[in-house]
This record gives structure tokens, sequence and C-alpha cells, in this order.
């Protein structure tokens, strides 16, 4: 765990290839992510008790542990340790003379620098994967899906040390860190056990037979956001590979290190070289890996802007691609609700992990009289613990840099000034052992206009915008006509109110007295509207994506 200073007790992770391995933090702003579960003990309180229904490049010291030492807890190194990217099982420092500064985000200290890496590196990634995919696509895919099994196996051995690269890097509490990890598990074992959505289909006639077979598409680039480094790549990898691809990942720089120990478990489980290949830096990073004419399929998780853009790319050069993005997620909040566990759930699905997922619940739309608890959730927003992951009491986290931090006040300061209400205001929050730290305490705003900024763009940070309506469907219009569709949760003890909203709400992903999860076990994320393009993430939709159908007809007599 991370101590007084989290840049010096928890410095990095493990280093199983003899390879040092660096923890960092960018410095740079991005707005992108997804949901997690808020876990803070309070909510497992209510749960349990009250509803029972239900966060310069130089190479550094090091410390290192051989391939084959079994161990729960991998050896730490001293910051500011040097990222590297991952080609063809080997972990090499970039040639790059362009380096970002990556920062804790309670302490801003220096954690590590991480390369924009070179055309040359990023080339070599491309190249390898390429070579690699033939022979890795003859493997039998039990051969394929047994190697991912071994993966599961390296993972839980080193849990603490993902959790503890997540608290630090990311500045997540440590409920976060043990969701997400939890998340990311999940998803290789519903990878695993439905390979049989790659079977074709077969018809037979007097003497001929159609049957369909389902072959690899080659070189996949993921690239993926930092608000969940583990959860986020698993979403993808599992299935690229045991669809018989290869995969270049481009993690975001601001939190390179948890996807480094990511790659290390890959090449530990037996992954063969040139399978899974990591190429660190920033938006030029992805343009290159873009421009690649070998890459065939490119999925993405991050913010709308990035997202457009490498939508229009991958397909101006016909590559397949899949882009989650953005969301405004709306709770609508009808009077007959159960106040307490309504209210709990509102409270850990919009400040949870400092709001920084794209599910998280950011808009609370009050029906009726229900505007009258808006009063008795700034006390229980107010209550919640603001401090360093690293802290077992810590309920809200920091930012993930200076500029996020800047960014979300800005949104509350222009809030302000179109006339809405600060009734919780969360900005210029200290906390004293961190004074530098990326903080923004929860923050409630009413009096919200739909035409104010606030309401129609992504805050991406602990900041809830209140507006109140008459009905239902007042509400279900003003949920609509959002430009975005990640999610949309109503909270009623009405079944018949309930069959109402989920027939007139569209919404892809929709909850009923729970906010909306990210995807999770076979279900698919199926967001609409401007939250997404391409093909979807997770559930059936991968196994299409990542594959091509052939149709086969034969003539026998």
């Amino acid at each position: 765990m991370v101590g007084q200073s989290s840049a010096t007790t928890v410095a990095a992770v493990v280093t199983v290839l003899e390879q040092p391995l660096s923890l960092v933090v960018n410095s740079k702003d991005d707005t992108a992510g997804d949901y997690s579960p808020y876990h803070h003990h309070r909510h497992k309180r209510l749960r349990s008790d009250e509803t029972s229904t239900r966060l310069g490049a130089s190479d550094p010291s090091r410390v290192t542990v051989p391939l084959n030492q079994s161990t729960s807890t991998m050896a730490l190194s001293t910051p500011p340790t040097t990222t590297q990217n991952l080609i063809n099982n080997e972990f090499g420092v970039s040639k790059t003379r362009v380096w970002m500064k990556v920062l804790d985000p309670a302490s801003q200290k220096l954690l590590a620098r991480v390369p924009e890496s070179t055309p040359a590196e990023i080339q070599k990634a491309v190249t390898v994967a390429e070579a690699a995919q033939p022979a890795w696509a003859s493997l039998p895919i039990a051969k394929r899906k047994a190697i991912l099994f071994s993966l599961l196996h390296v993972l839980q051995q080193h849990t603490v040390d993902f959790q503890q690269s997540l608290q630090l890097e990311v500045g997540k509490t440590l409920q976060d860190a043990e969701s997400e990890f939890e998340r990311g598990i999940d998803a290789i074992h519903t990878a695993c056990s439905a390979t049989a959505e790659m079977n074709g289909k077969h018809w037979t006639t007097n003497s001929t037979e159609t049957y369909t077979i389902h072959q690899p598409v080659g070189v996949c680039v993921v690239i993926t956001p930092f608000n969940f480094p583990f959860m986020i790549p698993l979403w993808s990898i599992p299935y690229a590979v045991l669809t018989g691809n290869t995969v270049v990942l481009k993690p975001s720089e601001k939190a390179p290190s948890t996807a480094n120990l990511l790659g290390r478990c890959f090449v530990q489980a037996g992954f063969p070289p040139g399978v899974v290949n990591i190429i660190h830096g920033s938006s030029g990073a992805v343009e290159k890996l873009l421009s690649q004419p070998v890459v065939s399929a490119v999925s993405f998780v991050g913010s709308e802007l990035a997202g457009e853009r490498v939508y229009e790319h991958a397909k101006a050069t016909r590559k397949r691609i899949q882009v989650e993005v953005s969301g405004k997620n709306h709770g609508i909040v009808l009077e007959d609700a159960s106040k307490t566990q309504t209210l709990y759930a509102i409270a850990g699905s919009a400040f949870g992990a400092a709001g920084q997922r794209c599910m998280a619940l950011s808009v609370m739309l009050c029906v009726g009289s229900t505007k009258a608890w808006i009063d008795d959730l700034v006390q229980l927003a107010r209550s919640l613990k603001v401090g360093c992951g690293s802290d077992p009491d810590t309920e809200v986290g920091p930012l993930i840099t200076a500029a996020a931090k800047e960014r979300v006040e800005d949104m509350i300061n222009l809030a302000e000034a179109e006339g809405a209400h600060v009734v919780l205001d969360g900005r210029n929050y200290c906390v004293p052992e961190y004074p530098e730290g990326n903080f923004v305490g929860p923050t409630i705003i009413t009096k919200v206009q739909t035409f104010m900024q606030c309401y129609q763009d992504e805050i991406f940070g602990p900041v809830l915008v209140c507006i109140e309506v008459d009905t239902l469907d007042e509400a279900i219009e003003i949920a609509n006509e959002n430009r975005y569709g990640n999610g949309c949760s109503l909270f009623t003890t009405d079944p018949v109110q309930a069959q109402i909203f989920q027939r007139k709400i569209n919404i892809g992903q929709i909850g009923i007295n729970v906010p909306v999860l990210a995807a999770s076990g076979p279900v698919a994320r199926t967001a609409n509207k401007d939250s997404f393009l391409g093909d979807n993430v997770c559930g059936r939709s991968p196994w299409q994506f990542f594959t091509m159908p052939k149709t086969v007809t034969a003539l026998w007599r």
C-alpha cells in the first residue's frame, strides 16, 4: 500500500523478465473511461443492512525478479523509471528524443518518463505482429485457450501488484482497484467460455454442402484509456488472440505501467513472441499505427474527440473499427423510489472513481417532489472522504492530471456563470497531506437547464448536475434528446413505470434501481448515438469483429 508518500512506498511493479517496470501517470489531460461499481464501505453496509439489494530518459535503478520465481508480491524499484516498449516479447528503452513526464496524481512527484515511440519502433511492433500471426493462427483454438488460462493463473498470482499499480498510477481507491481487477479477470473467463461463437453454419442438399468458417483478420491495434488500464485492454485482447489474431496495444500515456505489467504477464503465461506487443506514446503514435497498411482492425475506448479521429482514419483506410467514447448518463428518480437506496446509488455512481468513467451517472432528473431529496444527497456527498487512493478510508481519489482538475473546475465555473447554483462545491479542495494533489471534491449543481455546458458536455469528474421535471415522460424526453447514448437509470418501486421507461428510452444501456454497469460477462456494451461508432465491444460482437466470415460451397457427385 502507498504510505505517506505514494511515490516512494509503491514505486513500481514487479519486473519478471529482468527488466525494469515503470509506474507512471502522465501530465496531459484526457477524457475517456468506463464505469466500475463503487465499493466504498458505507455502500457495502447499506446493501447488507438497509436494502438487501444493492471505485528525459535515463535508465532507472532496478530490482528484478527472475521469470521462474513465483511470488505474489513483486519487487519494487525506485522512481523515476523509464517506461519501455514490449516488442517481440522483449522490453526495451525507446530511442526517442521526446519523453513525457508522468506524475503521481496525489503528490505530484515524478514517477516516470514515457516515450513518444519512434516511427521505426512502431513499424517494428507491427512487423513482428504480422510475422507472428500465421503461426499463431495455425495453433488449435484449444491451445490458444490454454495459454489464456495460463495468463489467468499468472495474473491472479500478482493481484496485489496490479492493485498497487492502479492505486499509484491512477489514484484509485483500494475498493476500485480490487473491482477493476476482478472485472478484468471476468472478461478473460467470458472470452474463454464462449469460443463456440466461432462455429460456422452448415447447410446440405442432395449433392452440395455450404458452410461458413471464421478466420482471423490479422494484425489488430487496441487503444485504451487511462481510467481502467487493466480491465479495458482485456475487453479486446483475449478475443483478438483467441480468434488467431496478433495485437499491438497502445495504452494511455497517463497509465502505461499497468499495461506493461499486463504485458509481462502475457509473456510469462507463454504467449509466443510477436503475438502481444505494447507501444507507448500519445496521439502521434496512434496515427502512425493507424497508417500501417497491414493493420486490419482497430479497437478504441476513450474520449469523443480522439474516438472520432480514430474512426475517420480507420474508415478512410478501410480498417475494421470499434469505438466506445463519452457519455452523459441520466438517473431518473420517481417519487415512489426507495430514497436511501437511490441516494447511495447516485452518489456512488456520480462520485466513485472521482467521476472518471463514461458510465457515471452525471445527471439527476428529479421528478416531482424528489427535488427535496437533493439536500440529503448533499449531506451524503459532503461526508465522503476525499484523499489519496492508498488511504483505506478514501472514497474519492484524485483526478488523473492537473489539467483534468483545471478542466473540471472550469466547467463548474461556467455552470455558475450560466446561472446554475453550486450547492456543494468541490473546487479548490485541499487534502492536507497532499496539498498539490489533483483533488476535486464531490460537487452538486442545481437549477441546471439543458442548454448549459455543464449538461451538454461530459465533465469527467465528481460533478452531478440536477434538473427538475414534473413527469417521467418529461424526464425521458430530456434523456432522449441528449446526444449521448451510453446509459440511463430509473429509480422506482413501480414495475409499470419501469416498463414504460424501458420501452420509451432511446439509450443503449439502462438500469432499473441500479446505476448502469460496464460490460460484464457475456453482455455486450450497447451504447448508441454519439457514444458509439463502428462495432460494439464485449459480448458476442467481438467474435464477429475479430474474424472474417468465409462461405464455402462444395459439389460432390
